[in-house]
């Protein structure tokens, strides 16, 4: 470090080789004697960060790396045996370091045969030997990758970050595999004993495993960060000198006499009170968060639950779904099933002193038309199965089209024509009550169980639900409530 107390740059280990300068580009002669005669600019690589604007200096393949802070392995983990990062290890190991490691996975063309000694993995990520490596399967698209549980400061900020850049990019789901004898070895052979490390998650997909992680060997010498092939370089430089670093290796930053280091025991009372005032902030977000978290996962559970039920349930899954709807627009529901089996609808829905059946039923198909025979039949021998409870009328919910997705089935269940002119009840999608439930549109439900003298009518919805549903589903106007 020089006398002049000036900041150095961190230098920092790129295990790639060194950009290409661009390739000399003279001008073309021209008759316009103010047009220029040298060679033109050659533009950077507009993926190559600027390396000087993050405080950082980078030390490429082929150039002393003892003394750098932590290595960025951009296209693939690092060369283990390489002469670059064996000086790197030494050195962090002589200043009584951790050393930080960011590998991608996923680079260049995904195999299509593995090879027997893979054990089912597209890409590796080798560790120093002899922890084993990291083994990464392509996801399927369009995981939405989650914050794992128990991050420190640095690790949430990094798996925020590639949450959000990454958000149509491919995940991997990853895996530690133990060392131990390497594939070719013969029984005569010494293979050093493998020894034990950790693979914590950054992010998880939907079932829980991890597709972003850190690894760290059982001594706690390093920290490896495993993120995806195509992660911008200037984010990963950006938050290991601004996260990484202050909270794992301080004095690499104390060495370079960057302001990112500071003793508390010099800082000014205002800034000690902002910093204090900062840190209840933090702690308030966080517990605030938390708790968000819970609710949405609670309230997501139950949504999930209906949305299933709605969309592609059958037989008791669609019934359940259809009650707790009908029940969530302030209607009683009785389910009839059990008390009457086969012979009654399976539901009685009651409301101001009215009661309706519904019938409820799926198809994979178009909906057959004598769904809305067992409907009258279940009208008609109702008197002999309750007399003391009389009906207002009928209800036929059906789920149709199950074996498309939801957003290409037609809305109404009946499409015009003869037959769904002579309809004497009202016919509504399952789909339908999906929409007005989730938009808790619950008069446009009870209308459309009791019906009235005008047409049902049509919650406002957002885009998202004109296109799922982009026509009325029940046809109200006109049926008759039955009288018995």
């Amino acid at each position: 470090m020089s006398q002049s107390g000036a900041t150095h740059l961190v230098a920092l280990h790129i295990a790639s080789e060194p950009p290409q300068p661009a390739p000399f580009a003279p001008r073309i002669l021209s008759a316009n004697p103010n047009a220029p005669t040298g060679p033109g600019p050659q533009a950077p690589d507009p993926a190559e960060p600027d390396w000087q604007a993050l405080g950082v200096e980078p030390r490429w393949i082929g150039t002393d790396t003892s003394s750098c802070a932590a290595v960025l392995s951009p296209v693939a983990g690092p060369a283990t045996g390489s002469e670059e990062f064996k000086r790197y290890t030494a050195g962090a190991r002589q200043r009584g370091e951790t050393a930080l490691v960011i590998a991608s996975i996923g680079a260049g063309q995904t195999p299509t045969a593995r090879n027997v000694f893979d054990q089912g993995f597209d890409h590796k990520i080798h560790l120093p030997n002899p922890y084993g490596w990291i083994g990464g399967r392509l996801l399927p698209a369009g995981v939405r990758p989650q914050l794992a549980d128990d991050l420190d400061n640095a690790e949430r900020d990094l798996a925020l970050r590639l949450r959000n850049q990454l958000t149509d990019s491919p995940w991997w789901g990853l895996t530690l595999v133990r060392g131990g004898p390497r594939p070719g070895y013969s029984h005569a052979t010494i293979a050093p004993q493998p020894k034990k490390g950790e693979l914590r998650p950054l992010l998880v997909d939907d079932l829980g495993n991890p597709v972003t992680g850190v690894w760290t060997p059982d001594d706690d010498s390093a920290r490896w960060f495993v993120v995806p092939f195509g992660t911008d370089r200037g984010q990963l430089v950006d938050w290991l000198v601004q996260k990484a670093l202050p909270l794992y290796v301080p004095g690499q930053l104390v060495r370079a006499r960057s302001p990112l280091v500071r003793d508390p025991a010099f800082a000014t009372r205002t800034e000690a009170l902002l910093l204090a005032e900062q840190a209840e902030h933090q702690r308030a977000y966080e517990l605030r968060q938390a708790e968000l978290d819970n609710r949405l996962a609670e309230v997501r559970g139950e949504a999930d639950r209906l949305r299933l039920g709605l969309m592609y349930g059958t037989g008791r899954q669609l019934e359940d779904a259809v009650r707790e709807v009908l029940a969530a627009a302030g209607l009683t529901v009785t389910p009839l099933d059990d008390e009457l089996g086969p012979q009654s609808a399976d539901l009685l829905a009651e409301l101001g002193g009215r009661r309706i059946l519904v019938e409820v039923k799926s198809a994979g198909s178009p909906a057959p038309q004598d769904l809305v025979g067992k409907l009258y039949k279940h009208l008609s021998t109702w008197p002999s199965l309750k007399p003391d409870v009389p009906l207002d009328g009928g209800l036929l919910v059906v789920n149709h089209r199950t074996r498309l997705p939801p957003e290409q089935r037609p809305a109404e269940v009946y499409p015009r024509g003869p037959f769904a002119d002579s309809l004497e009840v009202p016919v509504v999608g399952s789909l339908q009550l999906l929409h007005w439930w989730r938009q808790e549109d619950w008069e446009a439900i009870r209308q459309a169980v009791f019906g009235d003298d005008s047409s049902t009518p049509q919650p406002a919805g957002d885009a998202a639900a004109g296109q799922l549903l982009p026509g009325p589903a029940a046809r109200t106007s006109r049926f008759p409530l039955w009288r018995r």
